[in-house]
């Protein structure tokens, strides 16, 4: 048994399809196939099958699973292990994250990065939660910003973000110290696409409503234009604001409403020293001050 075929089994059952274990993996989808030929041929048993809707474990599938992302892991941890535990980290970093993240931290984050560990080379790759989560399970990122909780990955707690309601000047709740969100009833309601909306969603279920959605909107600073011209109001969280408002009020939500985010990490990727960097420079990020102060409108 070889290790390429417990990783292109892993990554299979990981990405849903051999197409995307193979693009996780860097390899040629004909590389995953002959790997998990010849793995099934060594058992003796079958492994997966491929259907229309995808690929399916056995029931002997299930079983091996778990041993073999542990043999990837362990491979992992020998790796880093060779390399010398105390060594600066080095390589190449794949980082996830969402626009819900970026506008804040994510610019000090990278730069303390290049400060304390200058062998690190960072890719970024932006999506929705989902995609993030996706990534992971696929390899197809080492690291990834994520809402918590999330089954099926190793995550691990950064920071609390609240929730703020988000209304034109001269909007009469946006006088308001606080807003209950069965306040914005009835108001013509822009929601933010992405991981923020499931919260968005979640908070006016708690109150027995539904958002009278008005616009679907993706970019947070179209969104925040369109409350700025009048078109409704929206709910963000704290780290999606930019530094620099245009005419809008931010109102905190009462009783308030937060959003739990964490690191999550590939498959295999646990214990890595770049991994460990990075949560480290994150948790001190989080702990600073200077991101929840909110910014005023221009």
């Amino acid at each position: 048994m070889k290790l390429s075929q417990c990783a292109a089994f892993a990554a299979i059952a990981d990405t849903g399809s051999f197409t995307n274990a193979a693009r996780a993996l860097g390899i040629s989808q004909s590389a995953v196939s002959h790997a998990m030929a010849g793995l099934e041929a060594e058992l003796g048993v079958t492994l997966m099958v491929r259907d229309r809707s995808g690929v399916q474990l056995t029931d002997a599938g299930r079983r091996a699973l778990d041993p073999a992302r542990a043999t990837v892991a362990e491979a992992e941890r020998v790796r880093q292990a060779a390399r010398g535990a105390g060594s600066e980290p080095e390589g190449t970093v794949r980082i996830g994250t969402s626009q819900s993240f970026a506008a804040r931290l994510l610019p000090g984050l990278m730069s303390e990065l290049h400060a304390r560990y200058p062998l690190l080379e960072i890719e970024l790759r932006e999506g929705s939660d989902t995609q993030i989560a996706r990534w992971l399970h696929g390899r197809a990122i080492d690291i990834g910003i994520v809402g918590l909780p999330k089954r099926g990955l190793a995550t691990a707690p950064l920071l609390q973000d609240e929730m703020f309601a988000v209304l034109p000047l001269g909007h009469a709740p946006a006088a308001q110290q606080a807003l209950a969100v069965d306040q914005l009833d009835g108001e013509p309601f822009l929601m933010p696409v992405g991981g923020i909306e499931a919260l968005v969603r979640a908070a006016f279920r708690t109150a027995g409503l539904e958002p009278a959605i008005s616009h679907h909107v993706r970019d947070v600073n179209a969104l925040l234009a369109m409350v700025a011209a009048g078109l409704g109001a929206t709910v963000l969280p704290r780290l999606a604001l930019p530094a620099a408002l245009p005419a809008v009020r931010l109102v905190p939500l009462s009783p308030p409403v937060v959003r739990h985010l964490g690191i999550g990490t590939r498959p295999g990727a646990q214990g890595s020293p770049v991994v460990a960097a990075f949560i480290d420079v994150a948790r001190s990020l989080a702990l600073r001050d200077d991101w929840r102060r909110l910014p005023v409108a221009s």
